[in-house]
């Protein structure tokens, strides 16, 4: 889950809120709602949030996080 920072501009389709924190909301699958589901890009690439910014899909961390999920 992507949580929003102060300036982030994404469109309110895509926010929830969990415990008053905006975030991004996400598909019964896990996968952000901004991502489409048939070419796998993300929708809102030129105004994503700060965080999808700063974590490189595919990196270490990206990578160290899928095997925690799939593995809980």
């Amino acid at each position: 889950m992507v949580e929003l920072r102060a300036g982030d501009r994404v469109p309110e389709e895509f926010v929830v809120e969990h415990d008053g924190v905006r975030c991004l909301e996400q598909r019964g699958n896990g996968a952000c709602v901004a991502l489409d589901p048939a070419t796998q890009l993300c929708t809102i690439y030129e105004t994503r949030p700060q965080t999808c910014r700063d974590f490189n899909r595919g990196e270490i961390l990206c990578r160290r996080i899928l095997l925690t999920t799939r593995a809980a």
